[in-house]
Parts: C-alpha cells; sequence; structure tokens
C-alpha cells in the first residue's frame, strides 16, 4: 500500500511545504514519483507506514524538540522495528498433540 502527500497532510495537520521538508531533514522518506499521464501531471507516492511517521513527528515538533533530538527519536524507532522478534516460534513435536 501507499501513501499521497494530502494523506500525510491530513493525518499530521501539515502542509504539502512542510511535507517536502521533512522528506528533506530525513524524517520522512523520498517519495515515488509516478506519472499520472501525459496530461495528469505527477504524483508522489510515499509507503504507507509514512502517514504514522508524520503523526510522530508532528506530535514531537508541537512538544518542541529539536531536528537532532527527532532524528535521534527515529532512528531508535526504525532500529527497534527492524529488530528480530524475541517470540520463540512454536516448536514442532509431540508436545503440542498430547503426546510424550
Amino acid at each position: 500500500m501507499f501513501a499521497t502527500t494530502a494523506d500525510i497532510v491530513k493525518a499530521a495537520g501539515i502542509t504539502s511545504q512542510v511535507v517536502a521538508d521533512w522528506v528533506r531533514y530525513g524524517y520522512l522518506p523520498a517519495p515515488t514519483r509516478i506519472s499520472l499521464g501525459p496530461h495528469g501531471g505527477m504524483c508522489n507516492r510515499f509507503p504507507s507506514w509514512a502517514v504514522e511517521r508524520a503523526r510522530f513527528v508532528a506530535q514531537r515538533r508541537q512538544a518542541g524538540y529539536s531536528r537532532d533530538e527527532i532524528l535521534a527519536m527515529l532512528a531508535e524507532l526504525d532500529k527497534r522495528q527492524a529488530a528480530p522478534s524475541t517470540v520463540a516460534a512454536p516448536r514442532k513435536g509431540k508436545a503440542g498433540r498430547g503426546g510424550k
């Protein structure tokens, strides 16, 4: 799935110029530019998770965090989300079937 600039603007309560600034600052990923045909112009497509990320950034900006502090928070968030799960997969064998 994907999100448009308009989706991010609406979700985070920001302007399209702020979206462009946040891409430049590294808060949001660079969008994929999509052609809307010979007379339709261009459209930006962001990954769908960029909407929640924009909300996160907007909340931190409102709380008064600096650009560097927000980038550090995002890096930590990215690191945690990329970490492999610590939940063990169910073991195959007799244990789950009433056997010994």
